[in-house]
């Protein structure tokens, strides 16, 4: 049994809580493989097309060809400037509006590439590998003592919470891909908009810090023009009566 400490975690989007993702054995890729094969089959007896097919219909009508792929490359081109100029920004308004403009390049990109991709996910292969990935969810997932989450593959698919089980199949999807759970958040463009956001909060800083100095010394001026007022107002009335003399009592004299 793994660690803690070796052991990937994730949280239920529910209520929080730690699950923990385990290396598959082999037993649980043999199983992954067995179950491939069986929806692979029964999707094929039963009239959804294959890759190789699909490929051949969106050809034939023309929804993919040269002009989706010189398209797509143009797109990838332009994402990719984008990227490079935001990489190289220095000046903090300058990189956000880049930032803006490589999200919105990537977004582009990506709704141009499910021309493709959406009808790709609907043949066999795809429905194939959607029950293979489910299956080593069902048996990758673990509590903190090691104990599975889902005794069976039965189980998973039963799972009343879907919160739960789509976020534990994502989050197999990218472990097995070799892909950290925060990777959307080291896109040059995230990156880029924390850095933002930290400079952004650091000025907000200084400027309050700037801003407290400058009353302090406004406060002290003022106290010192109040005191120097003071002073100047005191210095005649004082004058004055050192110089008035004292009236003498003639009967008190003799």
């Amino acid at each position: 049994m793994e660690s803690k400490e070796t052991r990937r975690v994730f949280k239920n989007p529910e209520d929080s809580k730690d699950y923990f993702i385990s290396t598959p054995t082999a037993d649980d890729i043999r199983g992954a493989d067995w179950q491939y094969s069986i929806i692979y089959t029964r999707s094929l007896v039963e009239g959804i097309t294959t890759s190789a097919e699909m490929m051949d219909i969106l050809r034939r009508r023309g929804i993919i060809g040269p002009e989706f792929e010189q398209r797509q490359k143009e797109l990838a081109d332009a994402l990719a400037i984008k990227v490079l100029k935001l990489q190289t920004a220095i000046d903090i308004d300058e990189k956000q509006l880049l930032a803006l403009e490589v999200a919105t390049a990537r977004e582009e990109l990506f709704n141009w590439n499910q021309r493709l991709n959406g009808p790709m996910s609907n043949t066999c292969e795809q429905m194939a590998d959607d029950a293979r990935l489910e299956y080593l969810t069902s048996r990758m997932v673990e509590h903190l003592d090691g104990s599975k989450v889902w005794v069976s593959y039965d189980e998973f698919l039963k799972e009343r919470s879907k919160a739960l089980s789509n976020r534990a199949r994502f989050e197999i999807m990218l472990y097995l891909q070799g892909l950290e759970s925060n990777f959307l958040e080291q896109v040059p463009e995230a990156v880029a908009m924390r850095e933002i956001e930290t400079e952004l909060r650091q000025k907000a800083t200084k400027a309050i810090e700037d801003l407290t100095k400058q009353q302090e010394e406004e406060a002290a001026r003022r106290k010192a023009a109040e005191k120097a007022a003071s002073i100047a107002i005191d210095k005649p009335a004082k004058a004055k009566m050192a110089k008035k003399k004292p009236k003498i009592d003639k009967k008190s004299a003799e």
